[in-house]
């Protein structure tokens, strides 16, 4: 039986190293996903170490907590543009 299959889901052997830029960018287009699809209001969770958990919380508040200028977007700086019409010039 596979570690996988005796977690009963999803498990890596990896979980005490860093993620590297692909697992990061990787986790980063899941989280996007999530967020557009499983957020309705807002989801609370806990990760990490349970000795040392990580409290995170996912909402559609607006205004954010504290200043809109300090959240930022992960990788937003390598989207490349692959059209510049729009769509509603026919292009």
């Amino acid at each position: 039986m596979s570690a996988n299959e005796h977690r009963g889901g999803m498990h890596n052997e990896r979980h005490d190293e860093r993620l590297s830029d692909e697992e990061l960018e990787l986790f980063v287009q899941y989280l996007h996903r999530f967020a557009n699809h499983d957020v309705d209001i807002s989801v609370r969770m806990e990760a990490g170490y349970p000795e040392h958990p990580v409290y995170v919380l996912f909402g559609r508040d607006y205004p954010p907590v504290g200043d809109a200028a300090d959240y930022r977007r992960p990788f937003a700086d390598r989207r490349q543009v692959t059209s510049k019409s729009d769509i509603n010039d026919g292009g």
